[in-house]
């Protein structure tokens, strides 16, 4: 016995290494080809093209600062190109996200305002101003009539663009037009049927409304991913809001098949086992989300109702105090654990 672990034990070692090795060997051929580019274009530092090559590997690394400082250089060779103020604008669109700061939001609007001026027809351009007055100027309707403007230009030039068709439909979302979203997001699907994002928005505008169309929507999209776990959960809540509980059942269970262990989920099924006065199947729910999440203080309180209701008051009392010694601000459990002191005579005497 003792030599097949170790047998095992030595194939194990064997496997890590070989992962090592390919991992630093992905490496070594990365570091070759930037250093290869690099190396040219020290030969030709006015090749736009070979810096180009490295601005295009850059960004595949999401190494955006690089990729700017290439950028620069190009602009510098070539102001008047719209394409390179394009990219440099997109590039510092992208920092943005992961530095939130505004020079970098100024200088991708700047680039791309430029890129405009030199090509009326750039769409990108218009698009991408669109989507970045959409999302990083706050929620004031003059910056989103300011971005449907820019989405317009741009379908005006080139209407097959099922991203500006689904960004105008969350404009008007925002703007609460309800008819004009569901007719951008589905431009957007009738441009790309597999177009998953625009089939969640729209189930998702339906959903809102606690409109049935939305189901034909989440089904359309999970038949794009059937493992979309946020997917499969949005499709249980929303039987669930509709108090459609075998559906809703149903469709805990297909989520669960996906993840098992998904808190949540067992926590709904709780909640309606106890609608449907299943408390002791409601424990079981319960004990589940507990079991994929320890610190879920509401499936205590939950769990110790069905005890209380049961009539174990002694298990009840346990999973108020535990949901309080989790978070000793709870007050459902704190004033579900003074009642079940006052009323119940086994905790009075104990």
């Amino acid at each position: 016995m003792q030599i097949v672990i170790y047998n095992l034990f030595l194939i194990f070692l064997c496997f890590l290494f070989l992962i090592s090795c390919a991992e630093k060997q992905e490496n070594k051929n990365q570091q070759s080809e930037i250093v290869l580019l690099s190396k040219q274009i020290s030969k030709e530092p006015k090749n736009i093209k070979l810096i180009l090559d490295r601005v295009n590997y850059n960004l595949s690394k999401n190494n955006y600062e690089s990729a700017i400082y290439d950028l620069k250089q190009c602009v510098l060779l070539d102001s008047l190109n719209a394409d390179i103020r394009y990219k440099i604008g997109d590039a510092y669109f992208n920092l943005s996200k992961k530095s939130q700061k505004i020079e970098h939001i100024n200088s991708s609007i700047l680039h791309l305002e430029k890129a405009v001026k030199i090509d009326k027809k750039n769409y990108l351009s218009l698009s991408l101003l669109g989507e970045i007055f959409l999302a990083f100027r706050g929620v004031d309707e003059k910056k989103f009539i300011q971005s449907l403007s820019y989405f317009k230009r741009s379908l005006e030039i080139n209407y097959n663009q099922e991203k500006t068709h689904l960004l105008i439909g969350y404009v008007y979302k925002y703007l609460q037009n309800i008819d004009m979203a569901i007719k951008f997001f589905s431009n957007a699907i009738n441009i790309n049927p597999k177009f998953k994002e625009a089939y969640i928005e729209i189930a998702h505008t339906y959903h809102l409304q606690k409109d049935t169309l939305a189901i034909s929507y989440y089904n359309n999209a999970l038949l794009l991913d059937s493992f979309d776990v946020q997917l499969l959960y949005n499709k249980a809540i929303f039987y669930q809001e509709i108090m459609d509980w075998n559906n809703a059942l149903s469709s805990y269970s297909e989520l669960h098949k996906v993840d098992p262990f998904h808190a949540d989920g067992h926590y709904n099924l709780g909640f309606i086992h106890m609608e449907l006065k299943l408390f002791d199947i409601a424990t079981n729910n319960f004990s589940d989300a507990i079991y994929s999440n320890p610190n879920y203080y509401q499936a205590y309180y939950s769990r110790g109702i069905c005890f209380e209701t049961l009539g174990n008051i002694a298990q009840a009392e346990s999973d108020y105090n535990r949901a309080i010694e989790i978070n000793p601000s709870y007050d459902f459990a704190i004033k579900a654990l003074k009642n079940i002191k006052k009323n119940n005579e086994y905790t009075r005497t104990n």
